[in-house]
């Protein structure tokens, strides 16, 4: 009896563990988005999601190519986002998760005034994690969801899913994560630097090819949920000394003789910006304090002592500072944050100059903008702290 009261057991046993994994599916029968891009055309959302094949990527040992980790872009078409999303399902073949979400991309028309409705629908799945990393584009969205990688490295480890690693050896434009973006969208009067990214790549060459490759080229300007503007290229260099979270390092070309060539090339660090704010003649007069340290990374110029090389970086710094602020001023974007600065540390001035007024950015000045450089190493072979 006791005999076959044990087989029973152990027959008992080896159903109890079967059971666990009747309901299992393998990976290559679900599809995991891996990016999700929104348009707003027409009146219509249109939703754009990334499909990469896990299972041929998960059968190579070594890096991957284009080729055996094909890109699939799935476009759905709807009156609001969520059955534009549900336009996707119809032809998926299969179960779909959107647990795997790395990148979300928003167009240009997705960012003048449609944000709400977008975050509104997505979160409300229940699916979406907050961690995902977020872009603006100008770009055609497919265009960026399709990108290559280089050496025929997995796509998996491309800038749109991995940026912060890029940012810290080239601090140019700040990535943002979904939850960073969704703090500062709930706040009055905050300032968001939205990355914007595209995939023309002039830079990298396969032979005769050219192959699409992403990267950052500026930022968009939120504020109060509304898009007010693209920043890119030499009109964003300011920005990076007042308003950024964190630069790991960026290099800074100091021209001091008025030549093509740079007298010194700096590679800076850690810029911290302290702002004040008051009231002169008709508008708020804002001065700035900015103290960064920077390493010698080129000297064209012989016989500058550190004393030289810290005043014409300074010089240069402010320029670009007070540059930056005018021509974004001059086409109202706050990139300085300053009316957030306003609402944080003097709410009257703010429900004075800023609450009631259309265009309170026309009535912002810079005051005195001191900028202190700090070079730490004196020399090619000597770092010093």
């Amino acid at each position: 009896m006791n005999r076959w009261f044990s087989m029973g057991l152990m027959l008992m046993s080896c159903l109890i563990l079967l059971t666990g994994c009747w309901d299992s599916k393998e990976v290559q029968s679900i599809n995991f988005i891996t990016g999700i891009g929104i348009d707003y055309e027409d009146g219509k959302y249109i939703a754009y999601a990334q499909l990469i094949d896990f299972s041929s990527i998960a059968k190579q040992e070594g890096p991957t190519s284009r080729q055996a980790s094909d890109i699939w872009i799935g476009r759905g078409e709807g009156t609001t986002l969520s059955m534009a999303i549900n336009d996707l399902y119809q032809t998926s073949q299969q179960q779909t998760l959107w647990t795997h979400v790395k990148a979300i991309v928003l167009s240009k028309n997705a960012l003048n005034g449609r944000l709400e409705d977008i975050f509104n629908t997505l979160l409300h799945s229940g699916e979406l994690r907050y961690t995902p990393w977020i872009y603006g584009t100008e770009q055609s969205i497919p265009d960026v969801l399709a990108p290559s990688a280089l050496l025929n490295q997995s796509t998996q480890t491309i800038e749109l899913f991995e940026p912060i690693k890029l940012y810290k050896q080239f601090s140019a434009f700040e990535p943002i994560r979904l939850h960073q973006l969704l703090d500062g969208f709930r706040e009055p009067a905050s300032v968001i630097l939205l990355p914007s990214i595209t995939n023309r790549n002039h830079t990298w060459f396969n032979g005769d090819e050219n192959p699409p490759l992403v990267k950052t080229d500026g930022f968009f300007v939120i504020t109060d949920g509304k898009n007010q503007g693209k920043v890119s290229g030499e009109d964003a260099d300011g920005t990076r000394f007042v308003n950024y979270d964190h630069v790991y390092q960026y290099p800074l070309y100091v021209y001091k003789s008025g030549g093509k060539l740079p007298d010194l090339t700096l590679r800076l660090l850690d810029p911290h910006t302290k702002v004040s704010a008051r009231m002169e003649g008709s508008g708020v007069t804002f001065d700035l304090s900015t103290s960064v340290k920077g390493i010698i990374i080129e000297e064209h110029v012989s016989n500058q002592s550190p004393q030289m090389m810290e005043e014409a970086a300074e010089k240069q710094i402010e320029s670009a500072i007070r540059t930056t602020f005018e021509k974004n001023k001059s086409r109202q974007i706050d990139s300085y944050g300053f009316v957030e600065h306003l609402y944080r540390h003097d709410l009257a001035l703010w429900k004075k100059e800023v609450q009631h007024r259309a265009d309170p950015i026309k009535r912002f000045k810079l005051g005195k903008v001191n900028v202190h450089v700090k070079i730490l190493n004196a020399s090619t072979y000597k770092y010093t702290e």
